[in-house]
């Protein structure tokens, strides 16, 4: 029996034969029994999250495996389950498995990861952030000082690529020193070989024609994240100037004029943070993206709201509450022509908490390896989670601390160690968790709808490719 080599497999019962000693791996997640009218079948979606791969498999099937019986299943099935590693050998240790396959991946790991907040300084007065905002720019002293930290990284010559994140505060009130160490360190990259990109995180305030112009073909970033809360009702009672004025419809003129630009590649990623104020505004906001005509030009995504050290997570929706109404968002989305991810990806190394060379420096000259902590005072003067400072001067962090998340998994410390979805997901926050704050995201809670969306969208050609 063969098999189809598309994303999506029929998988059928067929000439039974006893196998090698296997069992059903623990990380799967199937969706709900449905009926195939054309097939005149009952099936149902099964996602390996080892592998993050799909198959459509009938429901006599899925009881087979549910009881063990996987002698009584097609050989050519068995195969391709194997393949998917639906199926795994009965004595393996399967936590053990991944968290050594993510050890493996994050030390072999050839591009090192830098974070830069070249300014501790934003426009705005988010009612939900945790971070202290002043009026400083990284000094030239600091600049060469990370510019050197940097060189002695490159010199171990373990690295092919040199990826440069851009972060705030807000990084275009410190575009100065964005054009200040890009040339340096893109000489830097290229005199050990390897290559150079760049992005950025902004509130899109400052992201004039000019200015993405001078980002993409100057600075070489590829990649631009802004924040919209909403329609302009919404956003404007969130993310408003401190000096009083409304941020929204200068930030969207700017996100439209960006991914209109035909002489820029760049991916443009809004991300849309919602709590219980304005997670109604969601719908208005992809109708307004979507009458402007640029659904299909940019990533569009849901985040819930969460804890920068202080009490923002509590005005959130509840997990589950995120999860049903992602689900809707996802519908209509389809229905006005954006193109959502689905499905996660198999996700090895969860942020730069566990990257054993990654760091953030803020314009202080702190460094950290996360880049939820800096600028935020909850967590002291200095920063609990500093882990050095440009100057040598010594810090109260340990990059360990959060570092050492994957064996903390291992051990058993969270509850990751016994969640299906541990592959795809890594994890989540590695600082969460340790400050008693469960991260899970939205698929842990919706992963069922979002196969059986997947799976319906697959079935209407020219519509959607998950």
């Amino acid at each position: 029996m063969s098999l189809q080599k598309s994303h999506y497999s029929i998988i059928d019962p067929n000439n039974m034969r006893k196998t090698m000693d296997l069992k059903l791996s623990h990380y799967h997640r199937v969706s709900p029994c449905f009926f195939d009218e054309l097939n005149q079948r009952y099936k149902r979606v099964i996602f390996s999250t080892r592998t993050a791969t799909i198959r459509i498999i009938d429901d006599y099937t899925w009881k087979l495996l549910g009881i063990g019986e996987i002698a009584s299943i097609h050989p050519d099935i068995i195969d391709d389950l194997i393949t998917i590693e639906i199926l795994v050998p009965s004595n393996e240790n399967e936590l053990e498995t991944i968290i050594a396959r993510n050890e493996t991946i994050r030390y072999q790991d050839d591009n090192l990861y830098l974070v830069v907040q070249p300014t501790a300084f934003c426009q705005l007065g988010c009612h939900y952030c945790g971070q202290e905002h002043t009026n400083k720019l990284m000094t030239e002293e600091n600049q060469q000082r990370f510019l050197e930290r940097a060189r002695r990284q490159l010199e171990t010559q373990k690295f092919r690529s040199l990826t440069i994140g851009w972060f705030g505060a807000e990084p275009l009130v410190g575009l100065s020193v964005m054009r200040s160490l890009t040339p340096k360190l893109q000489s830097m990259a290229a005199s050990y070989g390897c290559s150079y990109n760049a992005k950025i995180v902004t509130n899109g305030l400052a992201l004039t024609d000019k200015i993405a112009t001078e980002l993409v073909k100057d600075l070489s970033i590829d990649s631009i994240e802004i924040t919209l809360d909403g329609t302009a009702e919404y956003h404007d009672k969130r993310r408003i100037q401190k000096s009083g004025l409304p941020s929204f419809d200068k930030i969207f003129a700017n996100v439209k004029a960006l991914v209109c630009r035909q002489d820029l590649d760049v991916q443009v990623n809004i991300r849309c943070n919602v709590d219980g104020e304005n997670y109604e505004s969601v719908s208005l906001l992809l109708q307004q993206l979507a009458d402007e005509g640029i659904q299909d030009r940019i990533h569009f995504y849901v985040a819930p709201i969460h804890s920068w050290g202080n009490d923002a997570h509590t005005r959130s929706l509840s997990k589950e509450e995120f999860a049903a109404w992602e689900i809707q968002w996802f519908s209509e989305m389809i229905e006005l022509g954006f193109n959502p991810k689905l499905l996660p990806n198999r996700n090895p190394i969860v942020c730069m908490a566990v990257q054993p060379h990654a760091e953030l420096i803020d314009a202080y000259g702190n460094v950290f390896n996360c880049s939820e902590v800096s600028y935020v005072p909850t967590y002291g003067t200095p920063n609990e989670y500093a882990i050095a400072h440009l100057s040598g001067l010594p810090m109260p962090g340990q990059r360990e601390r959060l570092g050492n998340f994957n064996q903390d998994v291992r051990q058993g410390k969270y509850s990751c160690s016994t969640c299906s979805m541990l592959p795809v997901c890594g994890g989540a926050c590695p600082k969460s968790w340790l400050e008693g704050i469960e991260p899970c995201p939205s698929p842990k809670y919706n992963i069922e709808e979002r196969l059986l969306l997947s799976y319906a969208l697959s079935r209407l050609p020219n519509v959607y490719t998950p």
